[in-house]
């Protein structure tokens, strides 16, 4: 019997070509983007989810409170990870404090003649019995023992050794100042850790160079805990809330620990509160699979619909001949779930062929492996799909009285319309919130892209500052200013794009008592405000015009707000333990991305030698190539043995918004196969209604009727539909998009335009739709129509 139905099924499909092609092409559509939105989610979900412990590691972090604001980082005291493993054993197996590798750019390895920059990062002794990256060479709880230990990846081995076989004691110089001996090898990071790096030193080393590491009233290190098995981690977030307070004496920061593996999905953060972040956007992926795929289904039951007409003699003879009910729907069930299955296969072929352009929007590298996991949502879906999207069509054809399908005295119900018209605009409200997302995600990024952080952000290179440089700066940056494409030069110690380091030890007359504010510190040499951009609102900046300017510092307007100084030119702050006069006030710049506010501020004047220094070269934008060129050459020149890695900061700026950029170019996408799936849904049930009224339509044209007139009477029911599901969609939408608004502090106003936009936009591919089947309606000859009777 089964084989008698898939027969049938088939030679059913086969009959009908162009509704079997509009069927099989809306399904796998769909079906191939909810297969595509899946790897993309089944990909982020794996991120740092493969650590042996991973439910028992850990990141401490900080809310900081101060300046009528409250915000929360990764970063703390270098203490912390000593500090809890005496105070707390009974909950930490271990703990490891992190300077991680994004605090620089890369440090340059010497063996030999070789001289390779790679990414590394410091580590505490129990780093690697925390995080389980799979060791080649050495014991993971001893490679850190000593000070002068270099952990390096397998893949720096080949570079470094030409083979990773016997590189345990082999030295590695450092930026061609120290020597390091390899106690380890691990091997290459897998692809989902968001930890990246090339190689580890000690903690305890860098404690010993940068002393503030490990001060109580600076931040900036990570820390990771590994709890012990059972521990409560609410109880031990009580015991750790006041930590850095009892020892700092700063009563802005509260400890907690937050599970490592969430980091990657839950790390958006605005004012200490969670307002988005890579979790954010899966919801929102995975419900627009969710839709799509319904809108695939429910364009397979319209169509099924439309073409139910010319299959009513069919189930009325077979009801006749003795036929059930239930077999009917069973025949009809194995057809949909034959089309699901053909259209699964399409499906399959379609993703794999848009994988590499999926990855490319995606930035990821996805391979579409048919593992166990993966060929249980595909059968899942393909059930799904058939049965979903064949159930409506099998109980709406096989519930009819033979006698009155014989007789043509067939009527539609009201329930059946309800119903049909229901999943039109069903399909049209999603569409409509799609259209909606569309744009205002798009007109937030333009936002975004056009507006000035208060520096300028084009032609501007940046290097790190190491070697025979490190402490020449302002002599390097003067040789800088002869090259003919270079617009002017400087140096600082701050990235310029996200946070780099901030204090609550500023203090000035009049300050309030027991009300901190928290600021962020940059250093920057002469001429680092010129070559940036920025605007002056007050002031001046520093300049070598006015003798030493080592005791001066220049603030932001956002500074001088929480400080409540009315006049802060001539004013003395207390910074770091110093006096120091304000000369300046520069206009606020974003230093952050667009989702926080600006900061108060201030500058110092870089002095010295740091190794967090970076040039800062604002260059022409004619003839780039050519300048960076010389560049290379004088700075290769200068400083020997160290290869020339440079950035863009227009990049830097950009890439803080990578997210929001691809998720609106893949909404795009979506939201274009979505339309595009209704809209087969919609000509599908113009074509049925137009044959359910085929002898209406030929006696009116018989009495004088139109082809105007019967196109827009076709056309008008299915307006109003789009219309209802316009009124649904735009309180949706708008509710949606301004949800997702609020995680920027700068954003746009939707405003009616975006609304109008959409409305008529959906409108208009509606009267595209749906004119051409009442067109082809109004035109047929009557006589055709009428001949029956």
């Amino acid at each position: 019997m089964i084989k008698n139905y898939l027969k049938i099924a088939f030679r059913n499909l086969k009959k009908d070509k162009q509704f079997t092609f509009l069927n099989m092409m809306g399904l796998s559509a769909g079906l191939a983007c909810t297969l595509l939105i899946y790897l993309w989610v089944h990909d982020e979900l794996s991120y740092d989810k493969f650590f042996e412990h991973d439910n028992q590691v850990y990141q401490v972090m900080e809310t900081r409170i101060g300046g009528g604001s409250q915000s929360l980082t990764d970063e703390s005291s270098g203490l912390v990870s000593d500090l809890l493993k005496v105070q707390a054993p009974e909950d930490v197996e271990y703990a490891a404090a992190v300077a991680p590798a994004d605090w620089w750019q890369k440090f340059t390895l010497t063996v030999g003649d070789k001289n390779i920059k790679a990414t590394g990062q410091y580590v505490g002794k129990d780093y690697f019995n925390i995080f389980s990256f799979k060791m080649l060479q050495g014991e993971r709880g001893k490679v850190l023992a000593a000070k002068n230990n270099i952990v390096i990846s397998d893949e720096l081995a080949k570079k470094l050794f030409n083979t990773v076989d016997n590189a345990i004691g082999k030295s590695i110089r450092f930026q061609h100042d120290k020597e390091f001996a390899v106690s380890g090898v691990f091997e290459k990071l897998p692809i989902h850790s968001s930890q990246q790096f090339d190689f580890v030193l000690s903690f305890d080393y860098l404690a010993d160079v940068q002393g503030w590491v490990k001060t109580w009233s600076n931040g900036g290190p990570h820390n990771f805990v590994m709890l012990k098995k059972g521990t409560d981690v609410d109880a031990f977030n009580k015991k750790i809330t006041n930590l850095v307070t009892k020892n700092s004496g700063d009563t802005t920061r509260r400890a907690f620990a937050m599970r490592f593996s969430e980091n990657y999905l839950r790390n958006t953060f605005n004012h200490g509160a969670r307002v988005g972040g890579r979790d954010e956007y899966i919801k929102l992926f995975s419900l627009i699979a969710i839709f799509i795929l319904l809108i695939a289904c429910i364009n397979f039951m319209n169509l099924s619909t439309a073409k139910a007409s010319g299959r009513m003699k069919e189930v009325g003879i077979k009801k006749v001949v003795g036929a059930a009910r239930s077999q009917l729907i069973i025949q009809f069930l194995s057809e949909s779930l034959l089309m699901a299955v053909f259209t699964m296969i399409l499906a399959i072929i379609i993703a794999w062929l848009l994988l590499p352009q999926f990855n490319q929007l995606t930035g990821k590298e996805i391979k579409l492996n048919f593992d166990f996991q993966l060929i249980k949502i595909l059968i899942g879906i393909t059930l799904f799909t058939g049965l979903v999207s064949g159930s409506y069509p099998a109980l709406y054809l096989s519930k009819f009285n033979p006698l009155a399908i014989l007789k043509g005295k067939l009527n539609s119900s009201f329930a059946e319309l309800v119903a049909r018209k229901g999943l039109v605009v069903f399909q049209f409200t999603l569409s409509v919130m799609l259209i909606v997302a569309v744009l205002v995600v798009y007109r937030q990024i333009q936002f975004i892209q056009n507006t000035t952080p208060g520096y300028n952000k084009d032609n501007m290179i940046r290097f790190d500052s190491e070697g025979k440089l490190a402490g020449t700066e302002e002599v390097f940056a003067a040789e800088l200013k002869k090259i003919p494409g270079v617009v002017n030069a400087s140096f600082t110690q701050h990235n310029i794009v996200g946070r780099n380091f901030g204090t609550t030890g500023l203090s000035w007359d009049g300050k309030e008592a027991n009300k901190d504010v928290y600021f962020e510190g940059f250093f920057g040499g002469y001429n680092f405000i010129e070559t940036m951009a920025m605007k002056m609102a007050t002031g001046r900046a520093f300049s070598k015009n006015y003798g030493t300017e080592g005791a001066k510092v220049i603030l932001n307007e956002t500074a001088v707000k929480a400080m409540h100084l009315q006049n802060p030119i001539g004013r003395i702050v207390k910074v770091l333990g110093g006096n120091f006069q304000v000369i300046g006030v520069v206009k606020d710049f974003h230093f952050e991305s667009l989702h926080e506010v600006v900061r108060p501020s201030f500058i110092l004047l870089a002095q010295g030698a740091s190794p967090y220094f970076k040039m800062m070269i604002r260059i022409k934008g004619a003839q780039q190539k050519e300048t960076i060129g010389q560049i290379q050459h004088l700075y290769e020149s200068y400083n020997p043995g160290f290869p020339f890695t440079y950035s863009f900061l227009d990049q830097a700026y950009q890439k803080q918004y990578e997210t929001e950029v691809r998720v609106s170019t893949l909404t795009k996408y979506f939201s274009f196969l979505a339309i595009l799936i209704s809209c087969l849904g919609l000509f599908g049930l113009v074509a049925f209604t137009a044959q359910k009224r085929q002898k209406e339509i030929g006696i009116r044209k018989v009495i004088g009727a139109s082809v105007n007139s019967i196109t827009i009477m076709l056309t008008q029911d299915f307006l109003k539909l789009v219309c209802i599901a316009v009124v649904i969609a735009f309180p949706l939408a708008w509710w949606g998009m301004n949800q997702w608004l609020q995680g920027f502090v700068y954003r746009i106003n939707m405003g009616v335009g975006v609304f109008f936009i959409a409305g008529s936009s959906i409108i208009i591919i509606t009267l595209l739709t749906v004119s051409f089947q009442a067109i082809k309606a109004a035109m047929t000859n009557p006589v055709k129509s009428l001949r029956s009777e």
